[in-house]
């Protein structure tokens, strides 16, 4: 192999061999991804006269450099083609890699910049904003991969089981249902900045028909994700009926989240709705977010588990919210009676001075109420901080049993020095459950094999030591009881253990 070759080997492997030990190589492909997104959102950025107008600039500056991106990419690409297993020992590896259709996509995403940049085609401003298009076409470089990876570990098994292994994370998942996840997060995401912009005039009104469409896309996405994980509900509990099984999803705080993500669009076919009241609906969307992050999972864990102890801070807090307020009322209702003319604006006083804000909208100026108020500034330091410090210490406490239950988990299956393959699709399955990534379970294993390395060690030399005695004791026993003791004496041993041989002995 001669010096090109190796470098074409390298730059492979380095900067485009994602399945590889190269972590700069994936850092780069999701660099890839997010640019190609934001090229999108650029590009919709620029319909808006208000905005465009004033950066100009730099949209023009953020589009050619992210061509020179592209178009680095796909000349290192080529050079790096002989150093991709699929070429390896095939003539004209770049040649057969430039007629792929993903790299004629890449073609065809930077080839009329520089076309026109050279004067080769004449494009106007909308023709180029249309084929800067092409650069979403680069996206199914991951995701082509992916759905060939997803149907071969899901081969044999039915269609529910399918949907089912697309929509959660399971261990035949793969990386298709977590590039379908990005699809759902960025539509919530821009489903909700939607709801917002359309509140600026400046930018509703000359996109008042993308607005429209790309509501009607988000509502066909999110309907078809209920609908799909509706039907694949009865896998989560296979022993029910596919009807108990949905009846138990409708139920769940997720599931009753997704209906609302899109029900009021439906609804307003049925019954009149206020455009305020969809707007909000609409808002709530964001809450569908909650199923991406597995951290809001321990959190309810923890809720849960310590609910007793912060039902108990939140009494104390809600106790002096109440007695400060009926206090401060008594003393300042008679000499400020604009301000303190109820008693819930005093506890709304209260409030916010016990959790140290004080917006200063509201203060006492009597000498009993301005030395209450100082105390109550006090004890909020203290009050206030406790229920965080109940969670804070619970969710760390939480995290370290999760690990000790998947490292107990591990140590199980390697309790025989055999990892078989159904052991490590359970350990697969309980990964996931406990929300531990990848990394943080290689770790757990590593913990695991090194304790059982140790405890069979330990028993092999329990077991030895056992063996000498046994020996020791039958050559005592050969002996006269006084020549017996004489022996022991001449051993080099502690006293105690000499003490304990003369105790076999008898």
């Amino acid at each position: 192999m001669n010096g090109i070759s190796l470098a074409r080997q390298a730059v492979f492997e380095a900067l485009f061999n994602v399945e590889g030990k190269s972590r700069f190589a994936k850092q780069l492909d999701s660099f890839i991804t997010w640019l190609i997104v934001a090229n999108l959102l650029a590009l919709v950025l620029e319909h808006i006269p208000a905005w465009y107008a004033t950066h100009e600039a730099s949209f023009g500056l953020f589009d050619r450099i992210s061509i020179y991106i592209f178009t680095a990419e796909f000349v290192l690409r080529l050079f790096a083609a002989g150093g991709d297993p699929r070429y390896s020992g095939r003539r004209f590896p770049t040649l057969r890699f430039a007629v792929t259709p993903f790299a004629l996509i890449d073609v065809a995403v930077i080839a009329p910049y520089w076309l026109h940049l050279l004067g080769v085609i004449d494009l106007d401003l909308r023709a180029l904003r249309a084929l800067r298009l092409l650069r979403l076409l680069k996206l199914l470089r991951d995701f082509v991969p992916a759905v060939h990876e997803f149907r071969h570990a899901n081969a044999g098994r039915t269609l529910r089981q399918k949907v089912y292994a697309l929509m959660n994370d399971t261990p035949t998942s793969g990386r298709l249902h977590h590039q379908l996840d990005l699809i759902f997060i960025l539509f919530i995401i821009t489903s909700v900045l939607a709801v917002f912009l359309e509140t600026i005039t400046a930018v509703y009104v000359p996109l008042a028909r993308e607005f429209h469409g790309f509501d009607m896309v988000a509502i066909g996405v999110f309907t078809v994700e209920y609908l799909l994980r509706l039907y694949a509900a009865p896998e989560q509990e296979p022993g029910n009926s596919a009807l108990a099984g949905r009846f138990a999803f409708v139920k769940k705080p997720g599931s009753l989240i997704d209906l609302i993500a899109i029900a009021p669009f439906y609804l307003q076919f049925i019954i009149a709705l206020d455009l305020r009241f969809l707007r909000i609906l609409r808002v709530l969307r964001v809450l569908k977010l909650t199923r991406y992050n597995t951290a809001l999972t321990t959190f309810a864990m923890v809720l849960k588990r310590e609910k007793r102890a912060f039902t108990a801070a939140m009494f104390i807090t809600v106790l002096i919210t109440i007695l400060s307020g009926a206090i401060v009322y008594e003393f300042e209702h008679a000499v400020q009676p604009e301000k303190f003319d109820t008693m819930p604006r005093a506890m709304y006083w209260a409030v916010i001075t016990l959790a140290s804000v004080g917006y200063g909208d509201i203060s006492p100026v009597t000498p009993i109420g301005q030395a209450f108020t100082m105390v109550l500034a006090i004890l909020g330091i203290g009050i206030v901080a406790l229920p965080a410090g109940i969670l804070g210490s619970a969710f760390s406490d939480q995290l370290h049993q999760q690990r000790e239950e998947m490292l107990k988990a591990v140590e199980d299956a390697f309790a025989d020095g055999i990892l078989t393959e159904a052991e490590e699709r359970q350990l697969e399955e309980e990964r996931i459950r406990l929300h531990l990534s990848e990394a943080q379970f290689e770790k757990l294993k590593q913990r695991a094999m090194a304790r059982h390395s140790v405890e069979l060690t330990a028993a092999h030399t329990i077991i030895k030591a056992s063996e000498e005695i046994a020996k020791l004791r039958e050559a005592l026993h050969a002996l006269p009881v006084d020549a017996a003791i004489l022996e022991i004496d001449k051993l080099n041993l502690p006293d105690a253990e000499k003490a304990a041989l003369r105790v076999l002995l008898k």
